[in-house]
């Protein structure tokens, strides 16, 4: 059994038009209130011992994530898990480390900044642990078997000689992959695959996260309300598509 594994991606003062962003205010408030109901974090290890059936997790326990890597982690996000002594997990897309967010369509016509290795560097060790989010953040199930081959490939390495750690798992962009994407990323390396939203089948190559989006509660995931948000982050992530067919264009 997994313990609830949720997902953050941007936790930001400036504003914009998409719901992935949380404000710095609401977010230390979400982890003080999971801090006060008794949550304990695990990271990547305890997370994949469990849905390989080698752990049990305990019923306090949570794993945090962040997609995508943004800068605002490093002033807003990471601080507010240390001082809980949190743990964390950030998928970076690797080729954008230190850059604009370029890859993402500008909703409203703001850029947001990654963070860069030296910002990763300087968090290693402190409870926050790096991980891959591919190298571009496309849509892997839109790329050829090649193309998701290289994304793939491509951010693993980048992390190993970036920050001297093997990169022991892959958040899927859109949490869209299916059976030849999970296969394509054990073949590359990752001992586990995360996506989102969607319910857990019992793959590690697919560990099933609730996304922390702009409407949730002060409890995310594992208050009153976590089966409200769980629908709501299945509508989101369809939609998200839109996205992709933008970039396309």
């Amino acid at each position: 059994m997994l313990p609830p594994v949720l997902a953050w991606h941007k936790v930001e003062r400036r504003h914009e038009l998409g719901v992935t962003r949380i404000s710095p205010r609401r977010f230390a408030r979400q982890i003080e209130r999971l801090a006060r109901a008794g949550w304990k974090t695990v990271g990547l290890d305890e997370v994949i011992a469990c849905a390989i059936g080698e752990r049990v997790a305990a019923p306090n326990e949570l794993a945090i994530t962040f997609d995508d890597g943004y800068r605002g982690l490093r002033d807003h996000a990471f601080p507010i898990l240390d001082a809980h002594g949190f743990r964390a997990t950030c998928f970076v897309v690797t080729d954008y480390a230190g850059k604009l967010n370029r890859w993402d369509v500008a909703y409203g016509g703001r850029r947001f900044a990654h963070l860069a290795w030296r910002d990763m560097r300087a968090w290693q060790g402190r409870g926050i642990e790096f991980a891959s989010h591919t190298a571009t953040h496309p849509r892997l199930t839109r790329c050829s078997s090649d193309e998701v081959r290289g994304e793939l490939a491509r951010s693993r390495v980048a992390i190993e000689q970036a920050l001297g750690v093997e990169a022991p798992a892959v958040s899927y962009p859109f949490g869209a992959a299916g059976e030849r994407e999970e296969r394509l990323a054990r073949e590359a390396g990752y001992r586990a695959g995360f996506g989102i939203a969607r319910a857990w089948r019992g793959s590690v190559m697919a560990i099933a996260r609730v996304p922390v989006y702009v409407w949730a509660p002060m409890m995310p995931a594992v208050g009153s309300l976590r089966t409200s948000e769980h629908l709501a982050a299945l509508v989101a992530n369809r939609c998200a598509i839109g996205t992709s067919l933008i970039r396309g264009v």
